[in-house]
């Protein structure tokens, strides 16, 4: 039994206990676009899985050879249900597979299955159509685009592996309360990065199973269509709150140690960024700047951050639009005289 253990062990380079009967596992594709992910196991005789990962063969039986694992060295415990943190597509992309050839009970909430139902309910769901979507693309534009989006179609389940999920097996509730053996998690929803994100939390360990919300080095992307700005500050003020909160595991990087200290400087980071676009905005001649303009002034466009970094600057204008801090004037952004800090 000893040899069999070292043997699946061996096969998952990123795997790791991190909290008895918690089980950390890495998903590191090859392909740059795509970053790695945390799935964590929460084991018992009715185990859970939280989140998905990729749909690609590796990454599919990373997954099995960690189950093979877990359930070697406890005869007791058997991994029985997935659930979904949010539905991007690192984190959902392996369902399918794992429901099949894992025989994992598929758990979703409401919004969730609306989203990654099929092909057409997630390009849907992910159709770009803010404020300024609407402001600054032409027909011209979105005609040019059209060779790029089909690529980016086609390209889009070999990057990372997507099966869509028609029938979930199980429909949860933010709020509702999951046990695995004794132990009660409570989903807490936490829409910000994502709208239907949810997190997973166990006051008495003081564990959250954060998802992409709060990161130990690194800031969660926000960007559009599904990313709100207010209602992630709102998640991240929602943490704080929690009692006994003593780590977070996060969907990316290693754990967080000290979360509450983390979150804050999160949410002093996002003011920070808020009150600069503000500033830029608010000061520039003329009465007002384009948004291209903008863009170029915080990622010049050598910038290799600049396609990341223009999801968070529309995120940030929309907030400050319905604050009315901004307003358009033409194709020009305006700023509103306002006290920025009576806004964060």
């Amino acid at each position: 039994m000893h040899r069999i253990e070292s043997e699946i062990k061996m096969k998952i380079k990123n795997f790791k206990e991190v909290y008895p009967g918690i089980f950390r596992i890495v998903e590191q594709r090859s392909l740059r676009v795509t970053p790695p992910i945390n799935l964590y196991v929460i084991a018992g005789s009715d185990g859970l899985l939280f989140d998905g990962g990729y749909g690609d063969d590796v990454s599919i039986q990373i997954v099995g050879d960690a189950i093979d694992y877990v359930q070697s060295i406890n005869k007791n415990w058997r991994i029985t249900r997935v659930l979904l943190s949010h539905t991007h597509p690192d984190h959902f992309a392996g369902l399918r597979r794992l429901q099949q050839q894992y025989h994992l009970t598929i758990m979703l909430t409401e919004p969730m299955t609306h989203v990654i139902a099929n092909r057409k309910s997630y390009i849907h769901a992910n159709k770009e159509d803010g404020v300024l979507k609407k402001r600054y693309s032409t027909i011209q534009q979105r005609l040019a685009a059209l060779p790029l989006e089909f690529f980016y179609q086609k390209m889009f389940k070999k990057l990372y592996g997507i099966q869509y999920v028609p029938n979930p097996d199980i429909i949860v509730s933010p709020h509702d309360t999951i046990t695995v053996d004794n132990t009660k998690w409570k989903i807490i929803p936490g829409p910000g990065h994502c709208a239907d994100h949810i997190m997973l939390y166990n006051k008495e360990q003081g564990i959250l199973f954060g998802g992409d919300n709060v990161l130990r080095s690194i800031y969660t992307w926000l960007g559009p269509p599904r990313s709100d700005l207010q209602a992630y500050m709102q998640t991240l003020h929602s943490c704080l709150q929690l009692p006994h909160l003593e780590c977070i595991l996060g969907a990316h990087g290693k754990p967080v140690a000290n979360p509450k200290q983390r979150i804050e400087q999160i949410i002093e980071y996002r003011k920070s960024r808020t009150k600069q676009i503000y500033s830029i905005i608010a000061n520039a001649p003329n009465g007002g700047i384009t948004f291209d303009r903008l863009m170029n002034m915080m990622y010049p466009k050598k910038n290799g951050h600049r396609w990341l970094g223009r999801g968070w600057i529309i995120v940030t204008i929309e907030y400050l639009l319905n604050k009315n801090a901004l307003m358009f004037q033409d194709k020009k952004i305006i700023a509103n005289p306002v006290d920025i800090n009576s806004l964060l």
